[in-house]
């Protein structure tokens, strides 16, 4: 059997990459949205109404931010990494932000409540989900090099 080189692709190298340059502050940068999130939820656990129409209802929207909060911080932990499964948590943050943008607009009262909603929607949730969804479906196609990431994992 001939042993053939091992060839080594740089992530840079790979124009069409998101982040190409950068993936660490990329990666830092969605570690730190995760972060950000949990004085949001820590504000939403003490500040909803404990009952609604669900029983449930203060529960429901802590859980549903705190998985987004833990999914944008694997998110960034992983593509700092230059870890694939980033496309994984990736994907779940997305559907989590397109979750919570859906039902924040379906169940808000009509006038301020409402216009909060839209505006988070439209300037904060949608375009975090864009991004990860692009960024996995970029990863899906171009993973990181095999070669790049053990190194980085090795101590």
């Amino acid at each position: 059997m001939m042993n053939t080189p091992m060839i080594h692709v740089r992530w840079s190298a790979v124009p069409d990459r998101p982040g190409a340059r950068r993936p660490r502050r990329l990666g830092r940068a969605f570690a730190t949205a995760g972060l950000i999130m949990i004085p949001w939820v820590l504000y939403l656990s003490m500040s909803l109404p404990e009952k609604a129409m669900d029983s449930h209802w203060a529960l429901a929207w802590v859980g549903l931010d705190s998985g987004e909060a833990l999914a944008l911080f694997a998110t960034g932990r992983f593509l700092k990494r230059a870890d694939n499964r980033c496309t994984l948590t990736a994907t779940a943050a997305a559907a989590l932000l397109l979750t919570d943008a859906w039902f924040d607009v379906t169940a808000a009262a009509p006038g301020g409540e409402l216009a909060i909603a839209i505006v988070m929607a439209v300037c904060v949730e949608i375009p975090v989900a864009i991004v990860c969804t692009v960024l996995a479906l970029r990863l899906i196609r171009h993973p990181f090099p095999r070669s790049e990431t053990v190194e980085q994992e090795s101590p």
